[in-house]
Parts: structure tokens; C-alpha cells; sequence
């Protein structure tokens, strides 16, 4: 038997949530989960310099975000203490 690990996607994740501005054609989405503080100690630990718990653009017109899997800063993928 193998053990897999079940796939995380954004695209059917409650937490993750799409906002377009009036006049724009592309939605910006944002992971909204609650614990925003785990994602901010990632993003400080990494020191990556982007905006902490946004996932990206989507194409234009569309209210479906672009990537496939979450990703590594996911609070859901946290390992467990």
C-alpha cells in the first residue's frame, strides 16, 4: 500500500477568495484562512517580500484562480506539532 498525501487545491478551498475592482478585468485572489499568522511567519522566516496570502491574478474576465496546488506557505499544509 502507499501512503499519498491528498493534493491541496485553492480552486476548491473555502478560504480562498477573489476580489476585481470596478474597470479591471483581472481578479487579484488572497488566501483569507484564519490563521493569517502562521502565512505572515512564513513569509517572514523565508523573507519573501510579496504580499502575504496572495495566490495571484486570475485570466481576464475569469472568477477562477490560476493556480493548481497550494502552495508550500498553505496554513492547511502546516506539519503538525
Amino acid at each position: 500500500m502507499e501512503n499519498k498525501k491528498q493534493s491541496i487545491k485553492c480552486s476548491e478551498c473555502d478560504y480562498c477568495s477573489g476580489l476585481r475592482r470596478f474597470g479591471n478585468t483581472r481578479t487579484s485572489f488572497t488566501c483569507s484562512h484564519p490563521d493569517h499568522g502562521y502565512i505572515r511567519n512564513y513569509f517572514n522566516e523565508k523573507r519573501m517580500s510579496k504580499m502575504p496570502g496572495f495566490l495571484g491574478y486570475g485570466a481576464r474576465y475569469s472568477d477562477v484562480v490560476s493556480i493548481k496546488t497550494a502552495p508550500a506557505w498553505c496554513p492547511k499544509k502546516k506539519p503538525l506539532e
